[in-house]
């Protein structure tokens, strides 16, 4: 295949992944390392109840986000670097409690918990549906040629149903 027609068929697809995928992701990478917050003011609110004969009005101070000439919230970044991963990881506290001698604390840090739960959820699941798919596509190998569109239907019925439930 001449290079010219290889590139007209792969392009598109090469652009396109490089737009919705590539891109994106360097992006957030890159927007990990800033810290993006909006700015905030001081403003006196002022509260009245409706009362007949007297109304009642209460001054309070709050804190409100500025706005934009167009209505938006202004926002300020900053560079912090990798601050924003060693908030989230707290290594500090993972090699104190290491220190200490109790791993079980370090499972009460949310990254950590969580990402304990993310690898038990994939390493119970994934052998469970590589396992059922396979039971499922043997049944489907060995049913009579006219049980065949049933169990096809029945084993696919959850991926028709969730979609349609959802629109």
């Amino acid at each position: 295949m001449k290079f010219k027609t290889f590139a007209s068929f792969v392009g598109p697809s090469v652009l396109l992944m490089l737009v919705f995928i590539a891109f994106p992701l360097v992006s957030v990478f890159l927007q990990s390392f800033q810290l993006t917050q909006p700015v905030m003011q001081t403003v006196e609110v002022e509260t009245c109840t409706p009362g007949f004969p007297t109304q009642t009005c209460v001054t309070e101070v709050k804190t409100v986000p500025k706005l934009t000439e167009t209505g938006g919230i202004e926002t300020t970044t900053t560079w912090v670097g990798l601050r924003t991963y060693q908030n989230v990881l707290q290594m500090d506290q993972v090699w104190a409690a290491v220190g200490a001698g109790r791993l079980g604390d370090i499972l009460q840090i949310d990254f950590w918990k969580a990402l304990r739960f993310t690898l038990t959820f994939t390493l119970i699941t994934l052998p469970l549906v590589l396992v059922v798919g396979m039971g499922i596509a043997l049944a489907v190998n060995k049913a009579a040629a006219s049980l065949k569109g049933q169990i096809i239907f029945v084993s696919l019925l959850p991926f028709i149903i969730t979609p349609v439930i959802g629109a």
